[in-house]
């Protein structure tokens, strides 16, 4: 019962409209639709599909997709899953982590709330 709660509590809390303090400050906008940050939307964590899936919410409103499988999934489903986010926030580790992989250029900023 206790495992059921957990996954219900935290499925809501990924799916849950982004209100974090914390933003991609682009290095350069993105000219085409005028982007200059990002902050973290929808993050899924798919266990049994080893998936994550990360939605990014442009300063325009325009959305960025972005996906992890498989293998590269697990380990940094993993890595959160160890994670003190008492120390860093999981919306900064998810940014720099697309940051470090180069889906998106720029620097992460802001406070989590």
């Amino acid at each position: 019962m206790k495992t059921i709660l957990f996954v219900i509590a935290v499925s809501m809390f990924c799916m849950a409209p982004a209100f974090a303090g914390e933003q991609i400050d682009l290095t350069a906008p993105v000219v085409k639709a005028d982007i200059t940050s990002y902050t973290v939307d929808v993050l899924t964590l798919d266990w049994g599909s080893k998936r994550i899936h990360i939605n990014l919410l442009g300063s325009n409103g325009e959305v960025l997709n972005h996906t992890y499988e498989d293998a590269e999934a697990a380990t940094l489903m993993k890595q959160l899953n160890k994670a003190n986010l008492s120390v860093k926030s999981l919306h900064k580790r998810i940014m720099e982590q697309l940051v470090l992989d180069g889906v998106i250029n720029g620097l992460v900023s802001g406070t989590p709330d």
